[in-house]
């Protein structure tokens, strides 16, 4: 694959007139691809990603750390783990946190979700940490490396499920790619995994520049229910939701309020992009904690909503609590945390 260099005239030029942000309009697969290798490089300072050719091994690619109420230090478990009875309480539900591109099983706001799904939904928390796949460009890890962490994790499922957890107690929740992790493994479970959340589902290269198929990213079909919350919608994020119930934030669109920055600068604009996408985690690590309540109102769109023509007898929670009445959801959020209004 071709990439940019991040000392191109579109990263060095510090201009916003038609520079990065019009440029997120483009229509080349390609193009949008090396679009999201320019904004973290301009956001982390760094050179293009990993773009080598190896030999993939996922059990040494993906690791798996899990905990339960009563064993709240997060251990490290693998297929056919024969101390998986110590590891994983398997009366209880069991709930997968996947991360994106770029990111890794450490970062705080998986902790958040981890301990919240522990403290707050007496579930199994497992953190699935593909770091050292999603560290390359873009269309690698797109492409390559998605399936690759799916079917790995489609195994551990199997594995799970065999010693008894019923894949109606599954869920699993995957911010950007990690989105469209969670809906591979979930088509290969015929949609009988018991929901999947999707924080912001990542667009590039599954829904734009056009649509790659139910088989590649996620939608409804995938477990028995499907939640997405979008903020960066048509960016970083896809444009429409295709859950059963789909949250949109402020209108789902950037910049999300805590992420309000001057537009100087394409860093700038890169910057309050990676703070939007990102910012779907903490909606919904907050939305854990029951007495954080984010509700919304069911609306055709953000325009409506703001002009107060929805149908205000139907409001729902933003997050696991969801009545799950279906549909299309707006809501206003804070600038500062918890970010309830």
């Amino acid at each position: 694959m071709t990439s940019w260099s991040l000392g191109s005239t579109w990263a060095a030029s510090g201009r916003t007139r038609r520079g990065l942000r019009e440029l997120f309009n483009v229509t080349s697969d390609n193009n949008l691809a090396q679009l999201m290798d320019i904004v973290i490089g301009l956001v982390k300072n760094e050179d293009a990603r990993i773009h080598c050719k190896e030999t993939i091994v996922p059990e040494k690619k993906v690791t798996i750390f899990c905990g339960h109420r009563d064993s709240r230090n997060l251990q490290e478990v693998v297929l056919d783990d024969p101390d998986l009875q110590e590891k994983i309480n398997l009366t209880k539900p069991i709930f997968f946190l996947i991360h994106g591109w770029t990111d890794n099983g450490t970062k705080l706001w998986e902790q958040g979700i981890a301990d919240n799904v522990v403290q707050f939904m007496d579930q199994n928390a497992c953190v699935v940490s593909w770091a050292r796949l999603a560290d390359y460009e873009y269309t690698v890890s797109a492409i390559k490396h998605v399936p690759i962490v799916a079917e790995y994790l489609t195994k551990f499922v199997r594995f799970i499920n065999r010693n008894g957890i019923p894949l109606s107690s599954f869920t699993l929740a995957g911010h950007s790619l990690g989105a469209h992790i969670s809906g591979q493994v979930g088509r290969s479970f015929n949609g009988l995994l018991g929901a999947i959340y999707g924080m912001d589902p990542a667009q590039a290269l599954f829904t734009a520049p056009f649509d790659r198929g139910f088989p590649l990213r996620l939608d409804r079909s995938d477990a028995k229910y499907v939640q997405m919350i979008i903020t960066s919608r048509g960016q970083a994020g896809v444009l429409n939701g295709d859950g059963h119930e789909n949250f949109y934030p402020n209108g789902g669109t950037l910049p999300q309020p805590n992420c309000l920055a001057p537009l100087s600068s394409d860093a700038e604009f890169a910057d309050q992009l990676l703070c939007s996408h990102l910012h779907s985690t903490l909606l919904f690590r907050n939305s854990i904690d029951p007495k954080i309540v984010f509700l919304a109102r069911q609306c055709s769109d953000w325009m409506m909503y703001l002009a107060k023509k929805c149908d205000m007898k139907k409001s729902n929670k933003m997050g696991p609590y969801s009545s799950r009445i279906g549909g299309d959801f707006y809501m206003r959020t804070s600038a500062v945390a918890p970010f309830n209004v």
